[in-house]
């Protein structure tokens, strides 16, 4: 079941100590289109150079996609990719992000197929 909302906004989760709010945008994400990922950090303690995101379907092999977000200012992360449409159909994506020196965590959420 999705815990994530994207088409309505940041998903926002605790790992350790702080907070990792995460957004795709254009709205409505879909599959197939030039995606920008952005994480924002909260209350972390320290600023890694990079985070990485990690899109994959739960109990569906789709190959590595692999996004590497950049340190902007102020704790958010940002970093480009498409989230690929799925041949079965399936809509459910995971999205896990690794926070260099706080751990990771998963944002569970659904992509609407593309226009």
């Amino acid at each position: 079941m999705p815990d994530c909302f994207p088409d309505k906004g940041s998903c926002i989760k605790q790992v350790g100590e702080g907070r990792v709010i995460f957004e795709i945008s254009p709205r409505p994400v879909r599959t197939m289109e030039n995606l920008i990922f952005t994480v924002k950090l909260e209350g972390m303690g320290s600023e890694p150079e990079r985070v990485l995101l990690d899109l994959s379907m739960p109990g569906m092999e789709m190959g590595e996609n692999r996004i590497i977000l950049e340190r902007k200012n102020g704790g958010v992360y940002e970093g480009k990719g498409i989230i690929v449409r799925c041949p079965s159909g399936r809509r459910l994506w995971r999205a896990t992000l690794w926070v260099p020196g706080a751990g990771e965590t998963e944002f569970l959420f659904e992509v609407d197929r593309e226009k």
